[in-house]
């Protein structure tokens, strides 16, 4: 009889243990539980980026919206303050040419128009050392216009040596194969490189190719006006 009571008291006091042991168990924290399954690592998410943003996956150049510009050498503007820390020159502005709106990087602009509505810009902007030299030049100056890139080999074939005032500078000519959307004529654009002090001047005329063509000589002579 008393082994009876023993036994019972054991049976009880295990029963006892066993739910508390369940009551703690069910009480845990959920992170400080243990589980018989492997834990699933966290999702991670990424922020949605709005419709027609570009890849911002490493190097992928992928996924631009539509008339996005090209990110390449050819059409990229050159930083703000790269303007060379000098003052303009004295010149002689041609007779048939307009003063235009002033324009971040330029030191002057002027305007040229024909009796049968072409039109044509010209731009003076100065900038110290070579700018990346004159293939980088060419390049970027084509993309200004829609033209893809030229190789070294090319550029030879669409410049020119003139010397002007003692000076050898580089002309560069070239036009577009065709008649641009929104536009009644090729475009043609004519630049002069003029090196002096350390600083390369650009006399660049961009326009209708028939005016621009036409305007040639002109830019030649406003360029030998040029007195630093």
């Amino acid at each position: 009889m008393k082994m009876r009571l023993i036994s019972c008291a054991l049976v009880a006091a295990a029963v006892v243990v066993a739910g508390c042991t369940k009551t703690e168990k069910a009480g845990q924290p959920a992170e400080s539980r243990s589980s018989d399954s492997p834990s699933k690592a966290p999702e991670t998410t990424t922020a949605a980026l709005p419709p027609g943003h570009p890849d911002i996956g490493g190097m992928s150049t992928q996924g631009l919206p539509a008339g996005h510009p090209d990110l390449g050498m050819s059409a990229q503007a050159l930083p703000p303050g790269a303007m060379a820390d000098t003052a303009n020159p004295q010149w002689i502005v041609p007779k048939d040419w307009e003063e235009g709106k002033a324009a971040p990087m330029r030191r002057a602009t002027f305007l040229v128009k024909s009796a049968d509505g072409q039109s044509a810009e010209v731009a003076v902007s100065a900038f110290p050392g070579d700018v990346g030299g004159l293939l980088a030049n060419v390049n970027r100056w084509r993309g200004q216009i829609g033209l893809g890139p030229v190789a070294p080999d090319e550029v030879a074939s669409i410049t020119s040596d003139v010397e002007i005032s003692g000076a050898k500078v580089t002309v560069v000519d070239f036009q577009t194969d065709g008649t641009p959307a929104g536009k009644s004529h090729p475009q043609r654009m004519i630049v002069v490189t003029l090196p002096h002090a350390g600083n390369s001047w650009f006399f660049k005329m961009t326009g209708d190719a028939p005016l621009t063509g036409a305007q040639k000589e002109t830019l030649l002579q406003f360029v030998k006006s040029v007195k630093f």
